[in-house]
């Protein structure tokens, strides 16, 4: 297992568990409708993370070689991305109907930049590892969403935690993009 991997899966979680406890703390949602957000985060970070590996396989093998200063610019970019993120968030809790629709679109918000993150780091991998790797990133996401939901019942100023949230997971990014350009 590769820590790259996993300090990688944890930044991308950090997002879903931000999202998870303003929802948590905004309306209080029932257990069904909690689960259903833990399936969701999970699913779409793997699902996305493993569209990215498999798309950035297709490139390097059949149209250009993907560089380590390429996909070290696209975590970079991503992790910059994070930080603007918690720089310019100011909600604190979301009022929200949890739909299927609702959760879905939540989901897939959250998940959005595990697409980079899987084009960039799991692309020059075997289908398998490919696989693993993205379930290992969507398992970590759901992790994190069930932990924040029972964190934020102990959490009474959410704002600065999703703030630091998107700070962190930025920083872990950038740091590890740099590692990559540079190594």
């Amino acid at each position: 297992m590769d820590i790259n991997i996993l300090l990688v899966a944890f930044s991308l979680a950090l997002d879903a568990g931000g999202v998870a406890m303003a929802v948590g703390c905004g309306s209080n949602p029932a257990l069904k409708d909690k689960l259903k957000m833990i399936f969701s985060f999970g699913f779409f970070q793997f699902l996305l993370a493993l569209l990215g590996a498999m798309i950035g396989n297709y490139i390097d093998q059949h149209l250009f070689t993907i560089s380590d200063y390429f996909s070290g610019g696209i975590l970079f970019f991503l992790g910059i991305y994070l930080i603007v993120e918690g720089y310019q968030s100011e909600d604190e809790c979301i009022y929200t109907n949890l739909s299927f629709w609702t959760i879905v679109i939540l989901g897939i918000s959250v998940s959005i930049d595990a697409l980079g993150a899987g084009f960039s780091l799991l692309f020059d991998t075997t289908y398998f590892m490919m696989i693993y790797n993205s379930f290992l990133i969507g398992a970590v996401a759901s992790l994190v969403t069930a932990a924040a939901f029972k964190i934020i019942i102990y959490i009474k100023h959410i704002a600065i935690v999703e703030k630091y949230s998107s700070y962190l997971g930025g920083l872990i990014l950038v740091l590890l993009s740099l590692n990559i350009i540079f190594s």
